[in-house]
Order: C-alpha cells, then structure tokens, then sequence
C-alpha cells in the first residue's frame, strides 16, 4: 500500500502568465512572513511595547534585511565556490536558497540597532519576535517541498524526487527521508512552546529568546544527520552542525553569566 506522498511529484510553478511564473516557494514565504508578523505585531500592540506605527516600522527592516541575510548566508556560507563560478545566479531567489542562519544574524542586527535608536529594551523585542519566527519556518519549510530540495537520505516510505533533484551518489534511488516535515512539525511544536510561555509572561526578559536560539540549534545539529544536500565541512561537521554548536554555547555562556546568580554563602 503506498500513500500519497509517495507517488505525489510536486511541481515549483504554480501557474504562468507569459514569461512570469508564479511559483509555491514565493507564495509560501509570503505567508509565512505574513503569519509571522501578525503574531509579532499582535503581543507587541497588546503589551503596550510598541505601537502600531513603531510595530510597521519594526516588521518593515526586520523582513527586508532578514531576507537580504537568508540570501548572503545561502551564498557566502555554504554555497561561495558555486556562486563564484556562477555570479548571475545570486539573485535568483526564486529557485530556493535562504539560510536561516544568516536571516537570523542580520535579523538580529537589525532588532540591536532598531532598538538602540528607538530606546526600546532589546530583550522585550526579541521575546516578542522569536515565536513568530518559529511560526514562520514552520510554514516555511514548505517551500523546499515543492522546490524538491534538502530532502534527507533515502528510504523506501519516504517522498519522491526528480532524478535531476538527487543529490550524489544518490541518483539510482527514488525516495528520500522529508526533512522539510521533521522540521516544519519541530518548528510548530516549539511555536506552541515559546507562544505559551511569552503569553503566561512569568520568565525574565530575554529567557524566551534563548529558549529559541538554543531550541532550534539543537533541532537543527540533529537534522543534518539525516540531509545530504552538499555543505562545508567544519571539524568533521556539517557546516550547519558546526554554527549550530556555537550558538548552543552562546547562549549557555549569556544564561549562566547574566540569569544564573550563585546562591548566597551562607553566614557561619
């Protein structure tokens, strides 16, 4: 018995009109930025952070230089040998290639600066952004669905890609592990997660955040065992492995340096 996603082949155009082509990994960024942003904009507004306009101006830099991040990541982390041989492909958004890592630095770039000249507490910002963002690539990882791309090893229950897809030494088998699944259900799973404990608001400032930044690093190292998409390798890891493990230590050196106070000695 074999189930529909083992004989679906998804296609990346949804429709053309003429030499424009509307395609799935376009339609479903859109929704996952707008999805993102009403969730953002909604504590925010409610909590008396920002206001509307402030909250427009906010989302407005963060999704541009975001997306301008996702791309530089793609490009200068883990494809430059590629993009240097192929130059004209850069802007070539349309066919994949965003890194959330580099989305999330220049992200956070732009949340530092934005609330430094707007004397707004960094921390409360963040909290405010990270399920949101949670949110987004759970929505998000779709896209490589219908790009047919970052799919994991091969198994014989898994989706179908496109001989000219596979990735080497590949090329013989059909079904390959859906990675793009495992993530989008680990990224909607810790939505619900720090949605509910940004909502009961009992956590210190910045807790949330790196409940986040330490969640989905951990999501992704254990992730990269099972793609084979093409990567650096850093110290025997894949590239992604490698900065995941950086921002685990990140932010187990700020949580025990800033939120862990030693308990008081106690008077002989």
């Amino acid at each position: 018995m074999e189930f529909f996603w083992q004989t679906y082949i998804p296609q990346p155009v949804i429709f053309s009109l003429g030499p424009i082509s509307v395609r799935w990994y376009g339609l479903i960024l859109v929704l996952a930025i707008i999805s993102a942003a009403l969730i953002i904009a909604k504590h925010l507004i409610k909590k008396s952070i920002l206001s509307k306009h402030q909250v427009e101006d906010l989302v407005f830099y963060v999704v541009i230089l975001s997306l301008i991040g996702a791309r530089f990541g793609h490009v200068v982390f883990f494809n430059l040998p590629y993009y240097i041989q192929y130059p004209a492909e850069i802007v070539q958004v349309w066919n994949g290639g965003l890194s959330i890592q580099g989305g999330v630095l220049f992200g956070l770039i732009t949340v530092i600066v934005w609330a430094r000249k707007h004397r707004v507490s960094f921390w409360q910002l963040a909290d405010a952004i990270v399920p949101g963002l949670a949110l987004g690539q759970a929505i998000g990882r779709w896209g490589n669905y219908f790009n047919q791309e970052l799919f994991g090893k091969p198994v014989e229950w898994g989706i179908p890609i496109d001989f000219v897809n596979r990735e080497f030494p590949y090329f013989k088998q059909t079904h390959f592990h859906p990675t793009f699944f495992y993530e989008s259900i680990l990224n909607l799973a810790l939505f619900v997660l720090l949605y509910l404990l940004l909502r009961r608001g009992k956590l210190k400032a910045g807790l949330v955040a790196m409940i986040y930044f330490l969640s989905y690093a951990v999501i992704r190292f254990f992730m990269e065992f099972v793609r084979i998409d093409v990567t650096p390798i850093v110290l025997g890891l894949r590239m992604p492995q490698f900065i995941s493990l950086l921002v685990v230590a990140a932010v187990l050196i700020y949580i025990f340096s800033f939120y862990l106070k030693p308990l008081p000695k106690s008077k002989k």
